[in-house]
């Protein structure tokens, strides 16, 4: 049987888009190998599982992930000099000559048509057996992309599996229109199509028969969501989740993410009457200065950001609430950094992902004076990310003694005891300790939160 293992970096939106190929080539009879592990690294002495196809989906949102993509593509011709290698997703959509110059890679793929890639794969492997050319450069011609963006949403088929036995994404659109001005995804991914709500809800019953507790609506922007169809009456995200909490069954939803820049604390509001959405947010904030989100082009303030922040934790004290923020931004003084720290402190993360600011091609703000250097980029990401992990035990340390509902997904070991682990539904983290034989996997259970340990919470059953 034909063997297939998939890098992916990047966000939830690529992790459904694997999942939707491994799916695809699982149908075709091919087998999945291990994953290329994101956290492995070129000096690594471990390489990744053979296979007859090496699927690398890239991420472009830093320097850091392009670099990443071109080591595995290297990587996997190292281990398998005979198979068929893919380069796919946002580095080749916006660095395409780049991405033409790593002769180790058979196939370029931009972001568009990804369903294709089965078919491609296989193409490839017919011509390589009948060339006998081993090499990939020489032995396939499937290194044209086409770049171009879709003029709507390229539904697919439905997706009903998943690597994990708890948790399913469901993708609900694709692209972005808002041109931060430091953001390279809306020349990776072009502008906004929402995928049909039909499709979503029949992919999410699939997904709750199939047995999964958690569904997760992601999307390169699902705030957006329906904003690309004029004249049809739909309030976006809302929608959404109110068709897929009207399928029957004991599981809840979580939103991938909203964006500030779309969505006020009214919006919020409107989605606090929906029992299955999780009590958590992904609300990327950026930065805590107000000159710096105007010079990113993110039209809200620091004091509306609050608002919205207020709003949920007005309904829930213990809501959880992530964020990412970007350090080193063109211009950013130590004022500026401070005032995302006490941004940070104010608005109680849970989680805050701490990045130094990437210079990114086609952006405005690779073209702003007052560039960082790296060096002061990675020592104010170092204070940030410090200040940022007690802010997160401080909320933590908030939450003990409240009554968690908690989905069980895996068991692990803490300080040499087994420990069941499941995620609150603000997202936190909760270990429980395991009492007798029962396995608990993708079960519900009601626990009170005790103190702070690792990233989460300890957990005791009710």
């Amino acid at each position: 049987m034909k063997k297939f293992a998939i890098y992916t970096l990047g966000c939830k939106t690529n992790q459904y888009e694997s999942q939707m190929l491994a799916e695809l080539l699982r149908k075709k009879g091919w087998e999945q190998a291990e994953e290329l592990r994101e956290d492995s690294n070129e000096e690594s002495s471990a390489e990744p599982a053979a296979a007859d196809a090496y699927i690398v989906n890239s991420c472009t949102v830093t320097a850091m992930a392009d670099r990443k993509s071109r080591q595995y593509i290297r990587r996997a011709r190292r281990q398998s000099p005979n198979a068929i290698i893919a380069l796919i997703g946002c580095y080749p959509q916006t660095h395409l000559k780049e991405a033409e110059a790593l002769e180790e890679a058979d196939i370029i793929l931009g972001t568009q048509n990804k369903q294709q890639l089965p078919e491609l794969i296989e193409k490839a492997l017919r011509e390589k057996e009948l060339t006998g050319t081993v090499s990939g450069a020489e032995a396939v011609a499937l290194r044209n992309p086409d770049l171009d963006f879709p003029s709507e949403y390229c539904d697919h088929a439905p997706i009903f599996g998943s690597e994990s036995r708890t948790r399913a994404l469901i993708k609900i659109q694709e692209g972005c229109n808002r041109f931060c001005s430091y953001c390279v995804i809306p020349y990776a991914r072009g502008p906004v199509h929402s995928r049909p709500l039909d499709s979503i809800v029949k992919e999410a019953e699939g997904l709750v028969a199939a047995g999964f507790k958690e569904i997760v609506l992601t999307g390169i922007n699902t705030a957006l969501y329906g904003s690309d169809w004029p004249g049809v009456e739909i309030s976006g995200i809302d929608a959404v989740v109110e068709a897929v909490s009207a399928i029957p069954g004991d599981f809840r939803i979580r939103l991938g993410s909203l964006e500030p820049t779309v969505v006020n604390a009214d919006y919020v509001r409107k989605l606090f009457k929906y029992d299955k959405l999780c009590h958590h947010l992904h609300l990327s904030v950026q930065s805590g200065s107000d000159a710096v989100i105007s010079a990113m082009n993110r039209h809200y303030s620091s004091e509306e950001y609050m608002e919205i922040v207020d709003a949920l934790r007005e309904f829930d004290p213990c809501y959880g609430i992530t964020t990412d923020i970007i350090v080193g931004f063109p211009g950013e003084t130590e004022d500026d950094l401070k005032a995302s720290m006490e941004l940070s402190e104010k608005a109680r993360y849970l989680k805050v992902h701490c990045f130094p600011y990437s210079v990114r091609p086609f952006t405005r703000a690779a073209l702003m004076d007052g560039q960082i250097p790296m060096d002061e980029k990675r020592e104010r990401n170092r204070r940030l990310i410090a200040f940022a992990d007690r802010v997160s035990l401080d909320f933590r340390a908030s939450m003990e003694g409240t009554e968690q509902r908690i989905l069980v997904e895996e068991d692990c070991i803490i300080d040499g005891k087994p420990y069941w682990k499941g995620h609150a539904s603000n997202f936190c983290p909760v270990y429980m300790p395991e009492e007798g034989d029962e396995d608990l996997r993708n079960t519900f259970i009601s626990v009170t939160a005790g103190r702070p340990v690792k990233d989460g919470v300890y957990g005791r059953k009710e």
